[in-house]
């Protein structure tokens, strides 16, 4: 029996794989010695053993998918495997597909140093038509000779090394049973492989970014990597070339710059800050903001977060500049916009960026990110770590700590019920040093649209839609969070900020059934010292204005990018927000402008016209003006993103 599990077809499979990851391996220690100038310094042996653990969940992705031919023609359950030419022909296959994977490895360890990153899909756009790349090439085959010999070496190794499935034992009948039953045990594991995750821990198969959860600098995130996973992942995702609407950088900084350099004179307030980014939370539930819908009687589904409005600042109008879920992390808490693309899925997502959280750091504070979902989770956990968020709470952590429900407080999908995991943070908060940088994204609005079983009889279906008694639950539970937080020492000294990923599509009234209307969220900035404004100032609010505004108001002394504006020190009529999910939009004023990325296709006047019915288009004097800055900013935005130069380090 153990003869015939040894020299099995899957044994034989698993064996060959097995080689396979041990080149790659090689591939990771001669990139790190490649490049030993830029890592030696702050790598040690245990960061290094992490990062190498990280780096097979991407090895494993990468071998699945490159070897996912070799795997089916080695399994299916026909003898005509076990033919001599079938037999050779597999081999070969498998050879050479995983001779290039170690070729583009081995060639990317030397490209790194230039680019900081691994290579992608965008490197072919790059040097499209570029005439002397054969020379380039040429150069450093001689010069790096080393791993030509290092990838003849790992050639003749899988060569000799390979094994051929095993030839057909009698009876048949065994044979055939036993070769369907591993194909259909072996096929959902290469699935798993291929996406990095299983089907129970993560809801998408994991990217680029990710690789930030393993490291401590972004730099690191070359050592996790491989190049054969990143060109894979990016293979219909290819960076977006910089459009050049204006050739002077002079010109183009003039109208549009996201480098934010602080006043002169600034006072220092060491506020804590809690965000509050909520599940669909559209501007179309909250009754305060929307006073003359349904002639004036419409009271909507959000009675705490209405009497909260009364003591807080927010803006004449405001908008999301997500698209989904995934954009709202880069946007709320880094001032990174969605632009046509989430941030984390596209090329430059392991770029050197900044954020709320790293600035802060800087001051001092402690910061964290709690999102109640699996801990694999869209990958959250990796962007805010990217992002320099110090410490992560997810399920797992709200799990090990009883004092709130345990598993007896989980959705049966997503993750744990809005109100014990807001009272969880609320615990978790005070036992933080101050001043502390806290956010937390909460999931009970989210489709299937369910509550908690005892409070059905208490937020009940009103015949519209399912959300809107999962919007009451979670603004039952903001209010038992305030209740809870405001017997607390930091209270009166903390910054809320709360708005939602994105809006909904859930809408019931006509004027949210458009794209001006589809992207209206709150934003609200709450503070209980009442020294912050408060009230409703005229103005466009946007998410990427919650990461200036908050530095600014806390008297942050460093210069930084960020997209968005300072919603405190820009005047009203200066103020503007861009949205880009399907096409671009831009608000200033009373005006919404439609792009189709380099010239205007529609503008309305949204006030007056909230249907947008009456196309302006070469009718409003603010048209030109209005193109010029959205140009800027698309250009700006893909020309920092194209060359990782998004924080004021790399300025």
């Amino acid at each position: 029996m153990k003869n015939r599990i040894k020299f099995s077809n899957p044994a034989g499979i698993v064996i060959n794989l097995l080689w396979v990851y041990i080149c790659y391996e090689i591939c990771r220690l001669a990139f790190l010695f490649e490049n030993w100038s830029l890592f030696g310094e702050n790598l040690t042996w245990s960061a290094f053993w992490h990062i190498t653990l990280g780096g097979l969940r991407f090895d494993t992705s990468a071998i699945f998918y490159t070897n996912a031919i070799v795997i089916l023609l080695y399994l299916l359950p026909l003898h005509l495997k076990e033919r001599r030419w079938y037999r050779l022909m597999t081999k070969c296959i498998y050879v050479i597909v995983n001779s290039f994977c170690l070729l583009i490895n081995l060639g990317d360890s030397v490209f790194f140093e230039f680019r900081r990153h691994r290579s992608t899909m965008a490197i072919f756009q790059e040097f499209k038509g570029d005439n002397n790349l054969g020379d380039i090439v040429g150069i450093e085959i001689v010069s790096h000779w080393y791993f030509v010999l290092l990838l003849i070496l790992m050639i003749f190794f899988l060569w000799k090394c390979y094994r051929y499935p095993c030839t057909p034992v009698k009876p048949l009948k065994r044979y055939y049973i036993t070769q369907i039953a591993t194909l259909l045990i072996i096929t959902p594991i290469a699935i798993c492989g291929m996406r990095g995750n299983t089907f129970f821990t993560a809801t998408r198969p994991i990217s680029a970014n990710y690789a930030h959860k393993f490291v401590d600098e972004p730099l690191q995130t070359g050592i996790v990597l491989n190049t054969p996973f990143c060109i894979l992942r990016t293979i219909s995702n290819t960076a977006k070339p910089t459009p050049v609407f204006f050739k002077d950088p002079k010109e183009l900084d003039a109208i549009y710059s996201p480098l934010h350099v602080p006043a002169d004179s600034l006072i220092e307030r060491k506020k804590n800050i809690v965000v509050f980014i909520i599940e669909s939370f559209a501007q179309e539930f909250i009754g305060a903001l929307n006073k003359d819908l349904d002639n004036g009687t419409y009271k909507g589904y959000t009675p705490f977060t209405d009497s909260l409005l009364q003591h807080s600042l927010y803006f004449d109008q405001s908008f999301d500049n997500t698209g989904f879920s995934i954009d709202a992390p880069p946007a709320i808490l880094a001032s990174i916009p969605r632009m046509d693309r989430p941030f984390v899925l596209v090329p430059h997502s392991t770029n050197h960026i900044n954020s709320l959280a790293s600035e802060v750091r800087n001051m001092g504070y402690t910061t964290s990110f709690f999102h109640g979902a699996d801990n694999e989770s869209l990958g959250f956990n990796a962007f805010v770590k990217q992002a320099g968020v110090e410490k992560y709470f997810g399920k797992n952590e709200f799990l090990a700590d009883q004092r709130f429900g345990g598993m007896d407080e989980f959705d049966g999908k997503w993750g744990i019920w809005d109100e014990p995991f807001m009272q969880y943070f609320c615990a978790e908060l005070n036992e933080m040093p101050q001043p502390f940088m806290a956010s937390i994204f909460t999931l009970s609005s989210h489709h299937p649209f369910a509550i908690p079983e005892k409070y059905k009889d208490i937020f009940v279906d009103e015949g519209i839609h399912q959300i809107h008694k999962c919007i009451r639950y979670t603004d039952y539970s903001l209010k038992r969070f305030f209740d809870s937080a405001r017997k607390q020492p930091w209270f009166k000294n903390t910054i809320f900020v709360i708005t939602a990923d994105h809006a909904s599509s859930k809408r019931t009234h006509d004027v949210y059934k458009n794209d001006v209307g589809g992207c209206r969220v709150p934003i609200i900035f709450y503070d209980p010292s009442g020294e912050m404004p408060s009230g409703r100032h005229p103005g466009i609010a946007q998410q990427i204005d919650i990461m200036p505004t908050l530095l600014n108001y806390i008297g942050y002394d460093r210069p930084y990018i960020a997209f968005g504006k300072d919603l405190l020190s820009t005047p009203f009529d200066e103020t503007w927000a861009i949205n880009w999910d399907v096409a671009p939009l831009y608000f200033r004023g009373d005006y919404v402008l439609r792009s189709d990325g380099e010239n205007v296709t529609h503008i309305y006047n949204y006030r007056t016209d909230p249907l947008l019915k009456s196309n302006l288009k070469g009718k409003v004097p603010e048209e030109k003006n209005m193109e010029r800055h959205l140009k800027a900013i698309i250009q700006s935005y893909m020309q920092r993103m194209n060359t990782d130069n998004v924080t004021v380090r790399q300025h």
